[in-house]
Parts: structure tokens; C-alpha cells; sequence
């Protein structure tokens, strides 16, 4: 695994990794150049994340998703490392498909996930572990997918 350090920061923080000030918007990233291979979360977040488990948001999830996709050396949103080489042009189809309906018709995904690649294999991790059977239920496609790429079908909170 490419993650040595995990930073966890009482609050939110900014591009620079003040915590003080009035441009703290971040909550959790995982770091390039001098911080390659560091994760930094806010200590609220990475709590919530876990607290709540009706909603299909998770931080630490998320930038777990960016290290595993970074892995391959790209964070392009195809897990390379562990997705089978025979399944990469079908995800990145059902990628393409997906962030094209929520750009043009919405979604119950997070909209940070139509972003780029990279963001929407955070965000549906996130999804994916947090509300297995909720993804399973309205994208049945891309939860399979993510079975395949994660080689586990998750427990829902719920069962």
C-alpha cells in the first residue's frame, strides 16, 4: 500500500494544511509531492463516517478509494492493481454511462462523483460500504462492478 502516514487534524483545513483561518474547506485528502503517501482527515469527519450509517458518505472511505486507485501509479478512477485486466473497459463504459445520467439527469449518487474518474471511484466506494443495499438497489451494475473490483459483497448495516 502506498499510505505511510495518516495526519488526523482536529478540523478542516486548506490547500497550504492551515487549520486556522477563514479557507478551511477540506476535510480529507490523501497527499502528492512533499506528501506523497500521507492521508490527512479531520478527526469530525473520520467520527462521522463511521457514526452514521444511513447515509452513503464516508471520508475516510473516499481517500482510502484515491490511494487504492492510485496504486497503479495514475488516480484515474480504474483500480488497476486489483481489477481484473478483463474488466477495466467495462467499468470505465459504466463509468462513462453513470456520470453522464447524473450530469444530465442527477442522481442519489453524490454529484462530487460526476467530477472526474478518479472522484466518481471515491464517492461510489463510499456508496458501496456504507449502503450496499441501496446501491445494489438503484445501480445494480455499478455494485456489481465494485463486488468484483473489492472481491467482497458488503454487509449492510441494515441486515
Amino acid at each position: 500500500m502506498n499510505l505511510h502516514e495518516v495526519l488526523v487534524y482536529p478540523g478542516t483545513f486548506n490547500q497550504d494544511f492551515d487549520q486556522a483561518g477563514w479557507d478551511r474547506y477540506i476535510s480529507g485528502m490523501v497527499g502528492s509531492g512533499a506528501m506523497q503517501h500521507v492521508m490527512i482527515i479531520s478527526k469530525w469527519q473520520l467520527r462521522q463516517g463511521f457514526i452514521n450509517s444511513a447515509d452513503t458518505y464516508n471520508t475516510a472511505i473516499h481517500e482510502f478509494a484515491h490511494l487504492i486507485d492510485k496504486m497503479d501509479g495514475a488516480m484515474d478512477g480504474v483500480p488497476e492493481i486489483i481489477l481484473e485486466r478483463r474488466f477495466v473497459s467495462g467499468w470505465v463504459g459504466l463509468m462513462n454511462t453513470t456520470i453522464q445520467q447524473m450530469r444530465s439527469y442527477g442522481s442519489d449518487i453524490n454529484m462530487y462523483g460526476a467530477t472526474n474518474h478518479a472522484e466518481f471511484f471515491a464517492v461510489i466506494s463510499e456508496y458501496f460500504f456504507e449502503r450496499p443495499d441501496l446501491l445494489k438497489a438503484n445501480h445494480p451494475a455499478v455494485s456489481e462492478m465494485l463486488e468484483r473490483i473489492y472481491r467482497t459483497a458488503p454487509v449492510s448495516a441494515f441486515d
